[in-house]
C-alpha cells in the first residue's frame, strides 16, 4: 500500500516571531502524519518543531489569512 504524500506546516523555533515552514509529509491515518523532508532539512539554518521522521498530529489553522494544516504535537 502506498501512503499519500501531502504538504503540513511545521513551526521554525528561535525565530523572535511565529514562522511556519512548509514540509512534506505521509498521511498515515486522519489528522496523524510522518514529516519527511530529509533532503530540504538543514539544522545548521532551521529548527523545526518537528524534525524529519516525527510523526504528529495536525490540525487546520488560520495562520497570515489562510487555512493551512499544522502539526502540533508529537504522537
Amino acid at each position: 500500500m502506498t501512503k499519500e504524500e501531502k504538504i503540513i506546516y511545521t513551526r521554525l523555533l528561535g525565530e523572535g516571531t511565529d514562522v511556519y515552514r512548509p514540509v512534506p509529509s505521509l498521511i498515515i491515518k486522519d489528522n496523524v502524519h510522518k514529516i519527511t523532508g530529509y533532503d530540504i532539512f538543514d539544522p545548521d539554518d532551521e529548527e523545526w518543531e518537528f524534525p524529519p521522521g516525527t510523526i504528529v498530529l495536525v490540525e487546520n489553522r488560520e495562520i497570515g489569512g489562510e487555512e493551512l494544516l499544522v502539526a502540533v504535537k508529537r504522537k
